[in-house]
């Protein structure tokens, strides 16, 4: 297992602009961004709030001139409520993503028109046969329009209330339970988008789990989480099960597939100093710690990574470096880590909690949960950052 024991730049080259802050008591505005933004091809932008609009959480939009538009105030008894996820767009331009709670009780997956009409594909339920509940941290949609994602709770594994899913929807609206999480050495609490390789396999994570004996995680559970494969056949394997100490614990959801078959996440946990690691799992299966982080450089990686053509990676941490507000950093294929921006609370926002969106210019797109202007803490921010 290697690490990387280069220094961290104190570049700040990046230029940063504000794309929208939110305002919190503005009517109808949306608050609290918790999910990564994507973009399209005419360059607008796309993202979810876990609250606003009309107090469950909002679409948003923001075009190429910067204007906002709202495309779903969500109503808890009819579209769900609480979206904390990434969305994902098919060619046609609708719009699929997930909310933690709806019209059965445990979150729902829906769809959006360009237009904005909102077709709700399935309600989740909560009944006592533990089915897929609480769906987490956005989809995955193949060519044939199947829809695949995790449940953070749900199944027959040794939990309270379940230990996580991995589901497929059907394009005629069927779910279909792919594997059920123990909670014991293959994880539990599945969260992240899935990614698919050629070969039809799935990969992702589950934030607890796998290893029992956690020295660095700050809830009453143990364990650590894993990275996991799922093959056609339904066969889960452990691609690596996080032991807390230098190789981090607490995956974070979003892993990224490269071309040639590699693996690439961020743990907001564990390292030499607790405060999280990039790691690089190889298609051969080695794993490798690309970088922990210290205090300089952020703390509490908590999203997937983005890759330019290069090599280089980019992410966002949620606290640490000068202002313990997050930052935005890059980490080159030899293990530097630059650090692009440090959050300062005001206009930029602060505590940055989803991944990075990378456009065809290089330019990355992320969001912030918070901004502390004149004392009051708004609503968040979706920037533009310029390398």
């Amino acid at each position: 297992m290697a690490a990387s024991v280069a220094a961290t730049p104190s570049a700040q080259a990046a230029k940063v602009k504000v794309l929208h802050v939110f305002e919190g008591k503005k009517p109808g505005d949306g608050v609290t961004p918790f999910g990564a933004v994507i973009g399209d091809a005419a360059g607008n932008i796309y993202g979810t709030t876990l609250d606003g609009g009309n107090g469950n959480g909002t679409v948003f939009k923001i075009d190429s001139t910067g204007k906002e538009t709202i495309l779903l105030a969500f109503d808890p008894q009819v579209s769900g409520s609480s979206p904390d996820s990434s969305l994902i767009q098919d060619q046609a331009g609708n719009l699929y993503g997930v909310a933690e709670e709806g019209p059965g009780g445990a979150g729902v997956i829906y769809k959006l028109s360009p237009q904005g009409q909102q077709t709700l594909l399935h309600a989740f339920q909560l009944n006592p046969k533990r089915s897929p509940a609480v769906p987490a941290g956005g989809l995955l949609l193949d060519k044939s329009g199947n829809i695949f994602g995790a449940t953070f709770a749900g199944g027959q594994g040794n939990c309270p209330t379940g230990c996580g899913t991995i589901y497929r929807l059907d394009t005629a609206g069927k779910l279909h339970i792919l594997y059920e999480f123990t909670g014991g050495a293959d994880g539990s609490r599945p969260f992240g988008q899935l990614v698919e390789d050629a070969q039809g396999n799935l990969y992702g994570i589950a934030k607890s789990g796998g290893e029992q004996t956690c020295p660095d995680r700050l809830s009453a559970d143990p364990s650590c989480g894993t990275v996991f494969k799922l093959d056609k056949h339904r066969q889960l394997t452990v691609l690596h099960s996080f032991t807390g100490v230098t190789d981090g614990a607490v995956p974070q959801p979003g892993l990224l597939l490269d071309a040639a078959g590699d693996l690439y996440g961020t743990t907001s946990r564990g390292g030499d100093s607790k405060r999280g690691v990039a790691f690089k799992i190889s298609k051969s299966g080695a794993f490798t710690v690309l970088h922990r982080f210290a205090a300089h450089d952020g703390a509490g990686p908590n999203g997937g990574l983005v890759m330019d053509r290069t090599g280089n990676l980019y992410g966002s941490t949620s606290r640490g470096s000068a202002h313990s507000l997050g930052t935005v950093f890059q980490l080159s294929p030899d293990g530097q880590l630059t650090v692009l921006h440090v959050f300062k609370g005001g206009l930029d926002g602060a505590v940055p909690n989803a991944g990075l969106f990378r456009d065809a210019n290089g330019h990355l797109f992320g969001t912030t949960s918070m901004n502390l202007l004149d004392r009051r803490v708004r609503g968040g921010s979706v920037f533009e950052l310029i390398p």
